[in-house]
Formats: C-alpha cells, sequence, structure tokens
C-alpha cells in the first residue's frame, strides 16, 4: 500500500507527485510555454498527448463572480465520476469537496503557477475515493488565466466497481487506516 496525505492538500511543490501522468502533462505544458509566457488554450493539442487526454479536463475561468465551468471532460472523468462535467459549473455539482475544488483553482488563477496537491472524493455508486491531480493555467494573452488544463490520477477504494476492483486500498498518511468516506477539508 502506498501513503498518501491524511487530508486534502495542495502539495508546496511538484516534487510531491507520485503520479506519472502528471508528471507527463507537466512536461508538455511546459513545452508549450515560450518566452516564460502561459500557454495560450490554442497551444493545447490533443493529439500529442493522446495518452493522457482520457484523464483531463479544460475548465474555462470567469472572474466576475470567480467561477469554474467545465468546457471539456475526457472519457475517464466522465467514466469515474458517473456522469458529464462538460459544460457545468463546479460549484453547481454539489460535491462535498466543491470548496477545495474551487480553491484549487483559485490558486492556478491567482498564481499563475501549476497547483498540485490530492484529494479524497466520492466517486460513482458511492465509492470513496481519492485522486492526485495536477492543474495547469493557460491564457490568451500569455498572461492572464482564463483557462485551465487539469489531470487527475483516480484511486477508488479496493474493490470498487469503478475499476472493476483491481486497484489496492489506499492508506491514509502512514498511519495504516484505511480510506472512508469522510473528508478533512483545512480552512477552505
Amino acid at each position: 500500500m502506498t501513503d498518501y496525505p491524511a487530508a486534502d492538500t495542495i502539495y508546496e511543490s511538484v516534487a510531491s507527485v507520485r503520479a506519472p501522468i502528471i508528471h507527463e502533462m507537466l512536461a508538455y505544458w511546459q513545452s508549450k510555454r515560450a518566452g516564460g509566457r502561459l500557454p495560450r488554450p490554442a497551444d493545447i493539442d490533443p493529439t500529442e498527448i493522446p495518452r493522457l487526454i482520457a484523464s483531463i479536463v479544460i475548465s474555462d475561468i470567469e472572474t466576475r463572480p470567480f467561477r469554474v465551468r467545465n468546457r471539456l471532460a475526457g472519457t475517464r472523468q466522465v467514466h469515474i465520476l458517473g456522469n458529464e462535467l462538460t459544460g457545468r459549473y463546479v460549484d453547481e455539482m454539489n460535491w462535498e469537496e466543491g470548496p477545495f475544488v474551487h480553491r484549487i483553482f483559485a490558486r492556478a488563477h491567482e498564481t499563475g503557477a501549476p497547483v498540485f496537491g490530492f484529494y479524497y472524493w466520492g466517486f460513482r455508486e458511492n465509492t470513496p475515493g481519492a485522486s492526485e491531480f495536477g492543474l495547469f493555467p493557460l491564457s490568451e494573452d500569455g498572461v492572464t488565466v482564463n483557462r485551465v488544463l487539469g489531470i487527475d490520477e483516480f484511486f477508488p477504494e479496493s474493490g470498487s466497481p469503478v475499476f472493476g476492483g483491481r486497484r489496492p486500498l489506499l492508506r491514509r498518511g502512514g498511519r495504516g487506516g484505511t480510506m472512508t468516506a469522510s473528508r478533512q477539508h483545512p480552512g477552505v
């Protein structure tokens, strides 16, 4: 079993990321930066990242008021969640983890830098699970973040119908306990 944070967490740096697909997305995003400017949404070409596309979400950022609208969701995202994300606002999804998701998108918007972390959430069919994530800001003008490219590596509980029971059970924070459906949201 692998130890993961005991509560929803924003990592201090990419050094904490374990999921290879997040490192792959970071390398791709960095390859699209030109002269220190953020990549434009048009710079992202799904045909260049076929292995990652099922796990991504592309979201629009609205600022007055701050809202996150899912523009496009990969098939793995939709399968794990159990419903379509495309065209839906995060604050309308009624997720228990919604405030944390809102906070990580706000950080990407405010800093113009990638955001990495880990959080617990409910998957389809009431299956508790978790996700290690990366959010990568995009900008039409190279500076102002107006879209975010996100990717998740999902970890449903053992025996979950989400992955046919093939994933190992997570262990929170090195304490040896099993993951439960309850969550701890630090300072949302």
